[in-house]
């Protein structure tokens, strides 16, 4: 990402998080794109998953789309990228505790959903 994009999106997130008079609508702004949750709810079930971790636990998402809700979860504060000084390089991502604090929430969205998935 370019220095002046993330620039952009620190910006657009403090105007996200200011332009909400409804905690629900920042809430699905968090989370609610068509991958974030469901990246967000794999990496709170392993305390630490690679990129290629996620891509088998994730098949159908592109690499571009991947590479891009993370670095969205990371400026949102919902998890961490720890990044190794090893050769060759090593990444894992880790839930932050505000991503942690969405554990029973994505709980119960996927219980809801396993209710509701085949009518």
């Amino acid at each position: 990402m370019a220095d002046e994009e993330i620039k952009n999106t620190f910006y657009n997130l403090e105007k996200r998080q200011k332009n909400f008079q409804c905690s629900l609508g920042f809430t699905m702004t968090v989370i609610g794109s068509k991958w974030r949750a469901i990246i967000l709810w794999h990496i709170l079930q392993h305390p630490y998953i690679r990129y290629g971790g996620l891509k088998q636990e994730i098949p159908y998402i592109s690499d571009k789309e991947l590479a891009k809700e993370l670095r969205y979860l990371v400026l949102d504060h919902l998890i961490e990228r720890i990044q190794y000084p090893v050769i060759p390089p090593r990444v894992e991502y880790v839930s932050t505790p505000r991503g942690e604090s969405l554990h029973h929430v994505m709980e119960e969205l996927c219980f809801w959903g396993k209710q509701f998935m085949d009518i």
